[in-house]
């Protein structure tokens, strides 16, 4: 199994659908209220207008913010599938769960006992805002953004199968520049990115993320007749 000449390509759809969520579970009980109130005001003769219509703003706007979460996810989900050469979700850390969060990593993939991953990655709330802007933005490199889209690479290869972070992390920054790419970015600025990332964040990433078979013409070099790194 080898991670050599894989093309992202076409994003495919990563199946995963809509999924439910605290913000979409607010949503849901909000159209429950709003028609609660609905039924009562035909049935009273005591108007509530202002209080139906508040509440009816309230739920179209958190409506609003889960669909657009949602459509973010699904977009990720299809440059890490292409990766993962199988259909995976992504799913960004709610508001909830980032208050409560305490944990240093950025991105997570489960394993099961027999050393299978999942089939799809949590990523935490930074990361995806760091997504988002990168998404949005003039494509100029900054360490947020470097760190954002290079999260989703590494993440991905996790999907593919790999469990071991310093090859993940290595596999990852070579696969940093086609995941920006399909973010939006030209060759050039995704390129730009991904030498960013290799020579200011890599060198100081833990030591079980670095290995010294990293490198342009080194063991885990996917492409050795290349002199381009990463």
């Amino acid at each position: 199994m080898t991670l050599a000449g894989v093309d992202l390509g076409p994003s495919p759809a990563d199946g995963s659908g809509v999924h439910l969520s605290i913000r979409l579970l607010v949503v849901i009980l909000g159209a429950i209220g709003v028609a609660w109130l609905l039924w009562k005001q035909h049935h009273d003769l005591e108007g509530r207008p202002k209080t139906i219509a508040v509440a009816a703003l309230a739920v179209l706007a958190v409506g609003f913010v889960e669909y657009r979460a949602q459509a973010a996810e699904s977009r990720y989900a299809g440059v890490v599938s292409a990766i993962a050469h199988r259909d995976v979700g992504v799913r960004c850390q709610g508001m909830f769960g980032h208050l409560i969060d305490i944990g240093q990593e950025l991105g997570t993939v489960q394993f099961n006992a027999e050393g299978d991953p999942a089939d799809k990655t949590d990523i935490k709330a930074d990361a995806c805002k760091w997504l988002k802007e990168y998404e949005k933005s003039d494509k100029k490199v900054t360490l947020n953004r470097a760190i954002g889209v290079h999260v989703l690479a590494h993440e991905a290869i996790h999907l593919r199968g790999w469990t071991d972070e310093a090859l993940a992390e290595c596999y990852g920054v070579q696969y940093t520049a086609q995941v920006a790419r399909k973010l939006g970015a030209t060759s050039r600025q995704a390129q730009s990115l991904a030498e960013f990332y290799w020579r200011v964040v890599y060198p100081d990433m833990p030591d079980d993320y670095r290995t010294a078979d990293c490198g342009n013409g080194a063991k885990y070099d996917l492409h050795k007749n290349s002199d381009v790194w990463p």
